[in-house]
């Protein structure tokens, strides 16, 4: 049988633990949350600190984004708490709003609109009635988070929301495929330094000279400055020099060549959509059909070229170093002097690793090195 004082106790610790135990919830403002996501869990998370959200199909990949759980774990650390954000009338945002972004580079963040197939309807984190409030908020919190930019990238499929980024100052960067990436530069005492997008294209041309003296020509169905030129076109996206050059070649006159050196680059600007173009000038030899070192003749690309032939060298050097402005060609004409010059003095290629950890190893092209023995 239990004594009144055992009874007492046995009721009074349970309440005064129950008691205690609420007192220091409300001290440090923690609660339970339920977040729904694709795989719903439940979070401690503290309500005065993080930006909720509904992780979409991004949080599944090794990209990092910016979440309650992330926000909950900034006590204690040097990162700006979103306590207290105020719209520009002066109140609270709804953070339960606020658009999922990830970390990007030079200190921004990247807000990565799904298209709608990957999005439910009655749950869409990008609804345009209500994308530009959500917007607002997320630009008030990389504001707090003292953020130098935003990224935005809107798949075609949501093109209607560009004109509502548009409203928040949002412009555009570039666009490729079928998504558009929009940016705005959040610091205003500090000039923009969002890199203009594109700034150049980078062409290629080949200096081909077969055993015969006979450099490879080509003349082009449309835009025929001279009677001749060199083969070449444009590089495409993450296409090596010498690979580039090595495919203009055989796409233009059918003739296969292995890549020697650069031979001289130009610079000019107001090119094609008023880019700057960087044009390679480079050296190569055809590759021989047999052991007597013939080489096929050319055949034009169709649609492309509308003739292509093996002209005599001093009939092409004739040409470039004539003094009639329609007829002479002062770039190729310096090119010519480098090429008849011993190719010792070309610029060459060696391949070189990278110091940034994950980056493959890439060329450098430079100037003919000294041997260590000479």
């Amino acid at each position: 049988m239990l004594s009144a004082s055992k009874v007492v106790k046995s009721i009074t610790y349970p309440i005064i633990v129950l008691m205690f135990t609420r007192r220091l919830l409300a001290r440090s403002n923690f609660a339970f949350a339920f977040q729904s996501t694709r795989t719903s869990s439940c979070n401690i998370i503290r309500s005065s600190s993080f930006i909720n959200h509904r992780t979409h199909a991004m949080a599944s990949s090794n990209t990092h984004i910016w979440n309650k759980q992330h926000f909950s774990s900034l006590k204690g650390t040097t990162e700006p708490q979103t306590t207290n954000m105020l719209d520009e009338n002066g109140n609270e945002y709804d953070w339960d709003k606020i658009l999922p972004f990830q970390k990007n580079t030079h200190n921004s963040v990247k807000i990565v609109v799904p298209d709608e197939e990957e999005t439910s309807k009655d749950d869409d984190l990008y609804d345009a009635d209500t994308f530009h409030n959500k917007l607002e908020a997320t630009i008030a919190t990389a504001l707090q988070l003292k953020k130098t930019a935003i990224w935005i990238t809107v798949p075609m499929s949501r093109a209607r929301l560009i004109e509502e980024a548009s409203k928040s100052g949002f412009t555009f960067h570039h666009a490729e495929g079928h998504t558009a990436t929009l940016s705005k530069w959040l610091l205003d005492d500090v000039e923009s330094r969002i890199p203009t997008y594109a700034t150049h294209q980078v062409g290629v041309g080949a200096v081909v000279i077969n055993a015969k003296n006979e450099i490879l020509c080509v003349r082009e169905k449309r835009n025929n400055y001279r009677p001749w030129k060199v083969p070449g076109g444009l590089a495409e996206l993450g296409e090596d020099l010498d690979t580039a050059v090595i495919r203009e070649v055989y796409e233009e006159t059918g003739i296969e060549c292995r890549f020697n050196s650069v031979l001289g680059v130009r610079h000019t600007h107001g090119s094609q959509f008023d880019r700057s173009d960087l044009y390679f000038v480079c050296r190569l030899e055809p590759i021989p059909i047999n052991e007597e070192g013939d080489v096929p003749l050319p055949v034009p690309q169709e649609g492309e070229i509308e003739a292509t032939c093996w002209v005599d060298f001093d009939e092409y050097r004739d040409m470039v170093y004539a003094e009639d402005p329609k007829v002479g060609h002062p770039m190729m004409k310096h090119i010519m002097k480098i090429v008849e010059q011993s190719d010792q003095y070309d610029i060459q290629k060696t391949i070189v690793t990278s110091v940034v950890p994950g980056r493959k190893p890439s060329p450098v092209y430079h100037a003919a090195i000294k041997s260590e023995s000479s």
